[in-house]
């Protein structure tokens, strides 16, 4: 299987946030998710969606209105499993990673600083990661 290479656009005015991942053997589009918005269907209506990885990169002329990463982070389980930094239930934890999907994987890696912090200024016990996943913690506001 082809290697993907993964963009996050963000919008300024709206915070609209945006995932594609294109194989990086011949730059087509493999997937792409809405983590938060609901301005794709002007994408597809004006016939500018980036199918390829060098029309997403063409998008970098639009500074004043979008924001656009390439994303190298490692969204595995083993990677989490670290950052998350609570060693208990490995091998539920992992079952319950599994049933999760790509924009929720996201979710939690953007979420765990923010947990982190709350629990600091609480002084509240962490979750065990199976709890904090099955429970759906990393759409807490916190």
């Amino acid at each position: 299987m082809s290697e993907l290479i993964t963009y996050k656009v963000t919008f300024r005015e709206t915070a609209d946030e945006w995932v594609f991942q294109y194989r990086e053997n011949d730059g087509v589009i493999h997937s792409f998710y809405n983590l938060k918005g609901k301005r794709v269907l002007k994408l597809f209506e004006n016939r500018q969606f980036p199918g390829t990885k060098h029309e997403i990169e063409d998008w970098t002329q639009y500074k004043k209105v979008v924001t656009i990463e390439l994303i190298l982070e490692d969204y595995s389980f083993d990677a989490f499993w670290i950052k998350y930094n609570l060693k208990v239930k490995k091998e539920k934890a992992e079952i319950a990673w599994k049933k999760l999907d790509f924009v929720d994987t996201i979710k939690c890696f953007n979420q765990i600083s923010k947990y982190d912090e709350f629990l600091a200024k609480t002084g509240q016990a962490k979750a065990h990661l199976v709890s904090w996943l099955n429970q759906k913690r990393y759409n807490d506001e916190y």
